[in-house]
């Protein structure tokens, strides 16, 4: 394949950084969450009000059974209404409590890739291509988007190495002050962004070059 095979490895986090954070972009993550929490709450509570209301009703029935053939029964109803009421209630709020963690839990995995992505891609933009290769932790998704993203930096940074190569085969004549300047532009610009150091010749050392190279012919 061009430009080697695209190959995700997995990047390890050094010891001692701890844990990622789970909070990537409030507002997409609390949004989305919000909207998971509210409809499984609809779904809960379209469960529970009924069958709160019928457990209430039989209770209810069972306790004046109660007091017309064994009231002793009537504390024993009493106290499982009122730890099904406590289990009801901490059922509810349990279901709530695990939705809003899958929620920024799945929100997170989706946006962790697209902010390193997004980071890597800045770096980019500045000329830094010098840094390293982008490499998608073992446990975000977006595998194919990772692979695609890769090959496309790759590539890039394959077609400047190529184009710098080229530009050092260029024979400028120093006596041409602007194209002579120019290329010295451009290779060091090229060096610089692939990370190889170089002094950067201005004008003037471009000027003094040329009166050097006069006077060694003269002589």
């Amino acid at each position: 394949m061009l430009y080697g095979r695209r190959v995700i490895e997995p990047q390890r986090v050094p010891h001692g950084q701890g844990p990622r954070r789970f909070i990537l972009n409030k507002s997409f993550q609390y949004k989305y969450c919000w909207y998971m929490v509210t409809a499984v709450a609809g779904g809960a509570v379209l469960f529970l009000l009924p069958a709160y209301y019928f457990i209430v009703q039989n209770y209810d029935l069972f306790k004046s059974l109660a007091y017309d053939t064994h009231p002793y029964l009537v504390e024993h109803l009493e106290r499982e209404v009122t730890w099904l009421k406590i289990f009801l209630s901490a059922s509810f709020l349990f279901l709530m409590g695990v939705t809003l963690f899958l929620g920024i839990r799945m929100t997170k995995n989706l946006l962790s890739p697209l902010v390193t992505m997004e980071r890597h891609m800045h770096q980019l933009m500045l000329g830094q291509w010098h840094i390293p290769d982008y490499h998608l932790p073992e446990e975000d998704d977006y595998r194919d988007l990772a692979m695609t993203y890769d090959y496309f930096y790759r590539a890039l940074k394959a077609n400047t190495e190529t184009e710098l190569k080229l530009l050092e085969k260029l024979s400028i004549d120093p006596q041409n002050r602007e194209a002579y300047a120019a290329w010295k532009h451009l290779l060091a610009e090229k060096r610089a962004r692939l990370g190889i150091r170089e002094e950067f010749i201005t004008n003037d050392s471009v000027v003094d070059l040329s009166e050097f190279d006069q006077r060694r012919r003269v002589s």
